[in-house]
């Protein structure tokens, strides 16, 4: 190896650890501003004194709670309502096949309007 082979070396190893070099700092000036903008926000985040936010929970849950028997009482009052629309849809089959089976033939039309409205 002459010296022109080390010179090319050193230059090719200085240009590139140089870039290197480089890259590193900038990334480690980032982390550093990252943790300085968490360390930040984590500081002006105060929380709340524990009673404060007890009562938001609480609060929180007792609309939820609320909410549920809303939706509980509203889901009761379908059921109902189809169980009773079921129960007269019965009764119109049933009295249609007793009146078929006593004139041995099945009406073309006995359609109320409470059964195509669904108001009785």
């Amino acid at each position: 190896m002459d010296h022109n082979d080390l010179t090319g070396l050193f230059a090719t190893v200085g240009t590139f650890g140089g870039i290197a070099l480089i890259i590193w700092t900038s990334m480690m000036g980032k982390i550093a501003r990252i943790k300085a903008e968490a360390e930040a926000r984590r500081i002006t985040a105060a929380p709340l004194p524990q009673s404060a936010s007890e009562g938001s929970v609480l609060a929180e849950i007792k609309a939820m709670r609320q909410q549920m028997e809303q939706m509980q009482s509203t889901s009761h009052q379908f059921d109902i309502s189809f169980d009773e629309a079921l129960n007269r849809m019965e009764s119109r089959v049933s009295r249609l096949e007793t009146k078929s089976a006593t004139t041995g033939t099945v009406p073309q039309t006995d359609t109320p309007n409470t059964l195509r409205n669904g108001q009785s």
